[in-house]
């Protein structure tokens, strides 16, 4: 996790943090992804310990969601910290939703993902794996990171009225 997005500020409650993620999720534009996962975990700090093999992955209970393109969400859950994929397209619209795809092309997503039309039906399956398997009594525990996407160079950009200051504002940061 990142040192500028560790915390909840404002999210003292699993119900607030689901309330805040779905009324979120519909501003945020196709291709952004949010990971969650411990708040204490920096990916980043070298070294992590001494035994540190890169090459395994870093056990932690995490969450995902890839926004897409024309209000689709894919939602991933995973026992290991999941990298920030790169989709070659993120128009999902043939995909089947809400339907759990167990098998993952990317081998970091270990409990399953799902495509979901509704912002607010992904946060509450992003928020309840969190819960349920983590046991805690609130979300304080968890952080999360964003990846941006970005806009190939040279092609004109599109103002999609977001940015990642207005995320974190409704956040308190």
């Amino acid at each position: 996790m990142d040192d500028d997005h560790d915390d909840f500020v404002g999210c003292d409650t699993w119900d607030e943090m689901t309330a805040w993620l779905g009324e979120s999720l519909p501003d945020i534009p196709a291709g952004v992804t949010i990971d969650f996962g411990p708040k204490d975990l920096h990916i980043g700090d070298e070294p992590l310990d001494d035994e540190f093999d890169d090459t395994d992955p870093i056990e932690a209970l995490c969450a995902q969601i890839v926004v897409l393109k024309h209000g689709r969400y894919l939602v991933r859950r995973s026992h290991v910290v999941m990298e920030a994929t790169n989709y070659l397209d993120h128009d999902a619209s043939s995909a089947t939703p809400n339907l759990w795809f167990d098998d993952d092309p990317t081998g970091d997503c270990t409990a399953g993902s799902i495509y979901v039309d509704d912002a607010g039906l992904a946060a509450e399956i992003c928020v309840t794996w969190l819960r349920a398997e983590s046991g805690l009594p609130d979300p304080t525990e968890f952080g999360f990171d964003i990846s941006e996407a970005t806009h190939l160079p040279g092609l004109p950009g599109t103002d999609a009225g977001w940015s990642l200051d207005d995320f974190l504002r409704r956040l308190g940061h």
